[in-house]
């Protein structure tokens, strides 16, 4: 039998070697200093384990281990790499000195810890994708108005229905069509209700991920069937089935924005949208920001000096320059951006599916142009410049959409702008 105490240290080696790598990398950075204790906390735990082996205390001590990792959120590719790492380097001191036999003995360890942790692990992503798919049916059943986002529905209920055949939890009767035209949002794609739609190129890429997730949908169920499936595969095939299904929805909710843009009513001055629509129009896009996982960020504009433009060449001048603006903003942003003239010379937009780090490059972008733009009015060249604040909206805040919450927003990204003013206009903050 294998003296597992004897390899203690060198485990703790390989796991602090691999602790560091972890904490350096760019991933890491991102998460509070709370996370670091947690995953040294959870190193300690997993020696323990190793400790464990050949005792009694061996599968409460593992159930102990994966209990704090699955409460913890420690992400199954973290946890899988470390294990790895750690019977990479024992099993390969255990051949460098010669102990062959011990070297198949402690590797049929590692694989059944490594199958257990996969396992829970499986259990614990088929629940949190039924959470999760659950949270975005109901983001979308706030909606007042769907439009294209009943089809993204139909789909979410088809993925219920998927991960309740996997868990075992299915209704009796129930099936999971994994034919892509048959189920109902593979019919609606075939047959879509608006026609034009087909010839846009977010219609074909959601077609082609539709193909794909069904490709994915049937390998899983195949693999499930199979007698002892391998977890750990299926895992990487659920978390790219997620994916793929969340990107679906994304290029629904920008065909979707571009269809709601055409059909409302525009300021008349600019042909922008006008702020009577503005709550209506937010509460309903950030419901489905959070129905489709995705980063939604607001900018603020307003015109720098305008009553000064408006005191020296008139109030018709001063309309020239807001279409003039307008203008601009139709030409930088896309056709699914919402663009609304917020009062005199302010605007406000939602940028759909867009980080800070992009809306604040795309509101530079804005700047720059308009500064180095002169505009022609009767005899005279009128330049202009616009100050810009931008705020991207919590995605992880879970609770729904009040007209209070699109007031904080509003509130937030003023906050923005008026810090932009103060350190002297022209410029984005």
């Amino acid at each position: 039998m294998l003296q597992w105490k004897n390899y203690l240290p060198a485990m703790r080696n390989a796991l602090e070697h691999f602790t560091q790598e972890v904490q350096s990398s760019e991933c890491f950075i991102k998460h509070e200093f709370s996370y670091a204790q947690t995953i040294n906390e959870q190193k300690e735990k997993l020696l323990s384990v190793f400790d464990s082996f050949d005792s009694s205390d061996e599968s409460h001590i593992i159930e102990e281990y994966l209990e704090f990792c699955i409460q913890n959120d420690l992400p199954y590719l973290f946890v899988h790499s470390e294990l790895s790492n750690v019977a990479r380097e024992i099993l390969g001191l255990l051949a460098s000195e010669g102990k062959c036999s011990s070297v198949a003995y402690a590797n049929e360890h590692f694989s059944a810890l490594e199958n257990r942790i996969s396992e829970e692990y499986y259990q614990q992503i088929l629940r949190k994708l039924a959470t999760k798919n659950h949270l975005r049916l109901s983001h979308l059943s706030h909606l007042i108005e769907k439009h294209l986002m009943i089809h993204y529905q139909h789909h979410l209920e088809w993925m219920l229905v998927l991960i309740a055949k996997l868990q075992g939890t299915e209704r009796e009767g129930s099936s999971c069509e994994l034919d892509h035209t048959q189920c109902s949002f593979g019919q609606w794609l075939h047959n879509p209700s608006l026609p034009y739609l087909s010839n846009t190129s977010h219609f074909h890429d959601i077609q082609r991920l539709h193909i794909a997730l069904h490709e994915l949908a049937s390998n899983i169920m195949q693999h499930h069937s199979s007698d002892g499936f391998n977890h750990r595969n299926l895992i990487q095939l659920l978390i790219q089935l997620d994916y793929t299904s969340l990107e679906i929805g994304n290029e629904i909710a920008i065909i979707n924005d571009m269809l709601i843009i055409g059909e409302y009513t525009k300021d008349p001055l600019t042909g922008l949208l006008g702020r009577r629509l503005f709550e209506k129009i937010m509460i309903s896009q950030i419901e489905i920001a959070k129905a489709t996982e995705t980063k939604s960020t607001m900018i603020m504009c307003d015109l720098d000096h305008f009553k000064a433009i408006n005191d020296r060449f008139g109030h018709l001048a001063g309309d020239e320059v807001i279409k003039d603006f307008a203008a601009t903003l139709q030409k930088t942003l896309r056709k699914s951006d919402f663009i609304f003239r917020f009062g005199g010379e302010e605007f406000l937009i939602l940028l759909p599916s867009t980080t800070y780090k992009e809306a604040h490059t795309i509101a530079e972008t804005i700047v720059q142009t308009v500064s180095e733009h002169e505009l022609k009015y009767e005899s005279a060249r009128l330049s202009y410049t616009v100050s810009i604040g931008v705020f991207e909206i919590d995605s992880n805040d879970l609770t729904f959409v009040t007209k209070e919450t699109i007031q904080k927003y509003v509130h937030a990204v003023d906050a923005k702008l008026y810090l932009a003013k103060q350190n002297g206009r022209n410029r984005v903050e």
